[in-house]
C-alpha cells in the first residue's frame, strides 16, 4: 500500500493562514470548564513542556555565541534526526513584512523520520546546516521556543508522541502562534515557562510610558499603569522583546546564573528525547 502523504496544507506551514482566527476561538472556549478539559488533554499538559529562549545582547556572548543559545545548540547536537522548514507558515500566512520568511521550524529527534512534506516544504538537514540557521535566526531577532509540544506533533502528523519529537520554532512578535496562548485557560498558558534565571524588570525612572514594550508583547504581560510600563511576571514568559523594543533602555532582562542553562536543559529534557 503506497504511504499516505501528509497534508502540508493542515500542517504547520499553513495553519495560521488557514485556521488562526479558529485557534483564537478554541482558546476563548477553554475557559468553559468543560471545553477546557478537553483542550488539556489534547495538549497534553502533563507532558508537554517547553520555554522561549531570550538572545538578547545583554545576556552576554561567551566565546561570541549568545549564552541562551547554548540551549538550543545542545539539543540540535544531541539530535538523532533534523527537519528543517523552508519557510515559516505563521509569518507566509500573515504576510509579515519586518521578519524574515525563509527561517522556518526546527523539528528534532526520531519522529522526524514520520514527516511527509514534498521537498519544496522541508528537508531534512546536518547539523552543521541547523545550527547555521539557529545563528542566521538570533542575527534576525527572533526568538526561539523549544520543548514537546503535541500540537506539534499533531500538526505535523508524526503521532503518536512517543516523547521523540521536539519543536524548534523562531518566532516573531507579529506571528507567533503562541500568542493565542492569552486567549485561553491559565493552564495552557504554562505550556510554554520562562527559561530559569531570567529576570525582566523596568526601570520606572527611565520609562516614559510610550507603549511600545506592550505592543510587541505576546502574552499580554506588559501593560502602561499610571504612565510607565509594568511586567504581570505571572504572564511573562522572558522572551525579551519588550527589551529590544524599548527605545529609552527602561528594560533590562537578566540571567541570574549561568547554571540555570543546565538547569532549563533538565528541565525540557525530562519530557522529550531527541537523541
Amino acid at each position: 500500500m503506497p504511504k499516505k502523504k501528509h497534508d502540508h496544507g493542515t500542517s504547520k506551514i499553513g495553519v495560521t493562514r488557514r485556521y488562526g482566527k479558529y485557534i483564537k476561538l478554541g482558546m476563548r472556549l477553554s475557559k468553559i470548564p468543560l471545553i477546557g478539559g478537553i483542550f488539556e488533554r489534547f495538549f497534553d499538559i502533563k507532558n508537554s513542556n517547553g520555554s522561549l529562549i531570550p538572545i538578547n545582547k545583554s545576556l552576554g556572548t561567551p566565546e561570541n555565541v549568545i549564552l541562551p543559545l547554548a540551549i538550543t545548540e545542545h539539543f540540535i547536537n544531541k539530535a538523532s534526526h533534523i527537519f528543517l522548514m523552508n519557510s515559516c507558515g505563521c509569518r507566509k500566512g500573515k504576510d509579515c513584512k519586518d521578519y524574515d520568511h525563509s527561517i522556518g521550524c526546527t523539528w528534532l529527534g526520531e519522529a522526524v523520520l514520520k514527516i511527509d512534506v514534498p521537498p519544496e516544504v522541508g528537508h531534512f538537514a546536518t547539523k552543521e546546516e541547523a545550527l547555521e540557521r539557529e545563528r542566521l535566526a538570533y542575527e534576525k531577532g527572533l526568538v526561539p521556543s523549544i520543548g514537546r509540544l503535541r500540537a506539534d506533533s499533531w500538526l505535523m502528523g508524526t503521532l503518536p508522541d512517543t516523547g521523540h519529537f521536539m519543536s524548534l520554532c523562531h518566532c516573531c512578535p507579529c506571528c507567533c502562534v503562541l500568542g493565542m496562548l492569552k486567549y485561553g485557560r491559565a493552564s495552557l498558558g504554562r505550556l510554554i515557562q520562562r527559561m530559569e534565571g531570567i529576570t525582566v524588570e523596568v526601570n520606572r525612572d527611565i520609562c516614559v510610558g510610550c507603549g511600545q514594550c506592550a505592543e510587541v508583547c505576546i502574552f499580554d504581560a506588559m501593560k502602561i499603569s499610571n504612565g510607565k510600563a509594568k511586567i504581570d511576571q505571572d504572564k511573562c514568559k522572558g522572551c525579551g522583546r519588550c527589551e529590544r523594543k524599548c527605545p529609552n533602555e527602561a528594560i533590562t532582562i537578566t540571567l541570574g546564573d549561568p547554571s540555570c542553562i543546565d538547569e532549563t536543559i533538565a528541565r525540557i529534557s525530562a519530557h522529550v528525547d531527541v537523541s
